[in-house]
């Protein structure tokens, strides 16, 4: 497995470690697993060397990651905003995990960018913000931002132990982030997953809480969902819409419609999916696609989002009326795309 980045950028690594004590690690809002196994991960082996790190997510994260945060130890902004800023205050350092600016962090963003600290970014999103932080680990050709941290901390301390939790956390990141190994994978993928499974890492209990820990009602909503699935064949797209009056009918919680993006993928030429999903003030939109589609320049254009080639999100104003005419909008320009790269 060939280094991925620089001995230049590992030595500043190490340099900015080496003048902190006092580490705090962010991510972004409505966190997945991606999120959470990259901040525990990282969070905790830098526990063990040493440091004193705090961990901060601006909004909850889904109950089904509750077991990468046993000792609840991740603060959330919207419920612990005293307690988040004076973190900061008392920090040395700053570092952001799989997030490509601080304007995905919403109402914690600019709290953390106005901060004078030294700040370090590790993130595989498209398109980072880098002018926002004074180190930049971010690159699209890596599964997960778990992947990549791995990868850096072995750079920086390559006979490191890494315990079982941290791999545990680690391996949870690049199974979500990847879709169970369907999307975003690449040949050392496999090889970071071999060696956190050889340091510990407790796949049935990552299947277990992740894929098979569902309540009643997120079974419920799932059935919902799966009858309501929407058809656009001329552009070879299903789409589901869960409006925020669907939602309290089925008593919809944090995480309860995790991965229903690629429901419509299942139907055969469906090589494009869509998922809206209605909160209180915006409608989060979530892109998966097939082959040589992207997604990622539709979500930027419509949908004040972004992410990879398969797989993008972003959000639109709260008009459930406007989706299907937003979604056939943004459609056309992936086909003429391809009519153009075909003459």
């Amino acid at each position: 497995m060939k280094g991925l980045f620089s001995k230049n950028l590992i030595a500043r690594w190490d340099g900015a470690l080496s003048r902190s004590k006092r580490i705090f690690i962010a991510t972004h809002v409505n966190p997945d697993g991606d999120a959470i196994g990259a901040m525990v991960g990282l969070g905790v082996f830098l526990k063990e060397q040493g440091y004193h790190v705090t961990m901060a997510c601006p909004t909850p994260y889904p109950e089904f990651l509750d077991f990468l945060d046993k000792d609840k130890e991740i603060l959330i902004y919207v419920l612990q905003q005293k307690a988040v800023s004076k973190a900061i205050e008392q920090a040395d350092l700053i570092i952001a995990v799989d997030v490509s600016s601080f304007s995905r962090m919403e109402m914690m963003g600019p709290v953390i960018k106005n901060s004078s600290l030294y700040k370090i970014l590790m993130d595989h999103h498209i398109d980072p913000v880098k002018n926002e932080f004074d180190l930049v680990f971010s690159t699209t050709r890596i599964s997960s931002s778990c992947e990549l941290i791995y990868r850096v901390l072995k750079a920086w301390k390559p006979n490191a132990t890494i315990s079982a939790a941290q791999a545990t956390a680690l391996l949870t990141g690049i199974i979500t982030d990847t879709n169970q190994f369907a999307n975003s994978v690449f040949p050392d993928t496999f090889l970071v997953a071999s060696a956190l499974k050889a340091c510990g890492a407790d796949t049935e209990e990552i299947f277990n809480k992740v894929y098979r820990n569902f309540s009643v009602n997120r079974m419920r909503l799932m059935g919902y969902a799966l009858q309501h699935i929407k058809l656009l064949p001329e552009y070879n797209t299903g789409y589901i819409v869960l409006t925020k009056d669907i939602l309290d009918a089925y008593g919809y919680r944090i995480g309860d419609a995790e991965g229903f993006v690629n429901f419509p993928l299942a139907i055969r030429g469906i090589t494009v999916s869509a998922f809206f999903l209605q909160r209180h003030d915006h409608i989060k939109v979530s892109l998966r696609s097939m082959g040589d589609i992207a997604v990622n320049g539709i979500a930027k254009e419509f949908f004040n989002g972004g992410g990879h080639y398969n797989a993008s999100a972003g959000k639109m104003e709260n008009v459930p009326e406007r989706i299907e005419e937003r979604l056939k909008e943004a459609l056309g320009t992936i086909i003429a795309l391809k009519e153009n790269k075909k003459n």
